[in-house]
């Protein structure tokens, strides 16, 4: 029986990959790939990495009915896989369903979907309030005199290792603990 457009599945999802793991990923993608084609009903996977934004990619994977796609989600293939993945990822992915052809009506709501402000502004306080305090204490501890530095110079030094240790991995690791919540 010949499928129809209302009839396909579309299971859009995004990506965000750490610093210096795309390679990984994209072998992994590979991978996964290779093993869906062996599935009935898969009809194609599309992948692309997202222009303008740094590390993400969006993979958008076909199957012929909801039932065909619901043995891949269960399969014991995909849990493998996706255990893998959270090695290469900042965060759990985006994923969106979508039935016919209407995802493409709106995919850039599902790529460019951003917590919300208030989520975020906790997140930061989460991870910077600690750090504050962890890295003044550390410096004044490691630094013999580094109490006696004028206070506008020695937040200079403690800013310049927060926000290092703010972009990996504390953020990172916030955003993959909290991910479930923070795009919920």
């Amino acid at each position: 029986m010949m499928e129809t457009q209302r009839d396909i599945v579309s299971v859009v999802v995004s990506d965000k990959i750490k610093l210096n793991y795309q390679a990984e990923f994209e072998n992994w993608q590979e991978r996964i790939i290779s093993d869906l084609r062996k599935f009935d009903g898969f009809i194609s996977v599309s992948s692309k990495k997202i222009k303008g934004v740094e590390n993400e990619y969006f993979t958008v994977f076909q199957f012929d009915s909801k039932e065909n796609l619901q043995y891949w989600l269960n399969s014991e293939a995909l849990k493998k896989y996706l255990k893998e993945v959270e090695l290469y990822t900042m965060a759990p992915p985006k994923v969106s369903l979508h039935q016919g052809m209407e995802f493409f009506f709106d995919v850039k709501e599902t790529i460019i979907k951003q917590p919300p402000f208030y989520k975020k502004v906790l997140m930061g306080i989460i991870a910077v309030y600690p750090l504050i305090i962890i890295i003044g204490k550390l410096f004044n501890w490691l630094i013999p005199g580094f109490e006696k530095l004028p206070f506008e110079l020695a937040l200079f030094f403690e800013v310049i290792v927060i926000s290092s240790l703010m972009n990996y991995p504390v953020m990172p690791t916030l955003t993959k603990w909290f991910g479930t919540w923070l795009y919920k």
